[in-house]
């Protein structure tokens, strides 16, 4: 078991932001094709925002002010999603044709970014970010960050994911084949009395998460996942497995992926844009979605905020459908 303190001040350098002109948020988003550096003030921070001409995806010619725009105009429905939980910064500095690299353990931040330091495997003592804030979000993804990876849990019960993950990965399988599977997934849940919400990957596939209380360890939460996903395959064995060898898997077969529930293992948030074409979100959806058939281009960073605004948030009670997992 790893061990877990909050992270004293004097182990993460912390940072003063550069001399820059200070704007209210309403100002920055209301900036035309703007360059250089600024200081956003959101509530209480002054949050450094630099190279905002940057170009993150150059066929769509978005830029990195493009980017914090989005997140911006979405922060109040991903912010529950990400409060209190470390994460696993994945940095595209210079958009996503140039090289990514991982960030698990800070050496310098602003004083307002929450940390906590935790021992891996290995016995190394990392200090990792954790989200607590608008101004945190948008820091990180200030420094790069396209995606949002956050932990299943949060610092409170840091061994106690409070989400079930499961990745529907479809490789070759057709995208129909991933819908169906989707839907099967929802089928099981319903039998064993669970609620279950779908969103796009925006990647290649669909994730769906169960929300629960905090009060299982990982382990039994994967354990939990690993036989939930097996009924899913075994009620759809030509579309659906859980075969982790990509060549023993049948073409038309979606990977089941249970995985993801380990401890330290993150999915891209819901609503995160990813580094991908297009600039691709991961939308949260409604069952109905799923049935009527849907595409991962169907969500942006262009167009995600305006579709939450006409109609709504699809995962509005997740946090409040908290389930207990029941085990023989």
């Amino acid at each position: 078991m790893a061990k877990i303190q909050l992270t004293e001040k004097a182990q993460v350098k912390r940072s003063r932001p550069k001399r820059s002109p200070v704007v209210t948020l309403e100002e920055f988003l209301s900036l035309q094709r703007p360059k250089g550096d600024l200081l956003v003030q959101i509530g209480k921070e002054q949050v450094s925002v630099t190279s905002l001409d940057r170009i993150y995806w150059p066929d769509e010619k978005l830029t990195k002010y493009d980017l914090l725009c989005y997140y911006l105009s979405v922060a109040d429905y991903l912010m529950p999603f990400l409060k209190d939980r470390p994460a696993i910064l994945q940095r595209w500095p210079r958009g996503i044709k140039a090289p990514m690299f991982f960030q698990q353990d800070l050496e310098t931040a602003p004083s307002f970014i929450k940390t906590v330091r935790l021992t891996n495997q290995e016995g190394r003592q990392l200090d990792y970010a954790v989200y607590s804030t608008i101004g945190s979000l948008i820091h990180f993804v200030n420094l790069g960050s396209i995606e949002q990876h956050p932990w299943h849990s949060t610092i409170k019960h840091l061994d106690k994911p409070d989400y079930i993950a499961i990745d529907l990965d479809p490789k070759s399988a057709p995208w129909e084949n991933v819908l169906q599977v989707a839907l099967v997934v929802k089928q099981v849940a319903d039998d064993i009395g669970l609620v279950a919400f779908p969103k796009t990957s925006g990647s290649t596939g669909i994730h769906i998460y169960v929300p629960l209380k905090p009060s299982n360890t990982y382990d039994k939460v994967a354990e939990f996942a690993r036989l939930f996903a097996g009924e899913v395959a075994g009620r759809a064995p030509k579309i659906a497995t859980i075969e982790r060898t990509i060549a023993k898997r049948k073409s038309t077969q979606v990977y089941v992926d249970w995985m993801q529930n380990a401890r330290g293992k993150s999915l891209a948030a819901v609503y995160a844009a990813r580094a991908k074409p297009k600039a691709p979100v991961s939308m949260p959806l409604n069952w109905k979605q799923i049935e009527n058939g849907i595409k991962i281009t169907d969500f942006t960073i262009q167009n995600a905020a305006a579709m939450l605004q006409k109609k709504g948030n699809a995962w509005a009670n997740f946090f409040a459908e908290r389930q207990s997992l029941k085990f023989d």
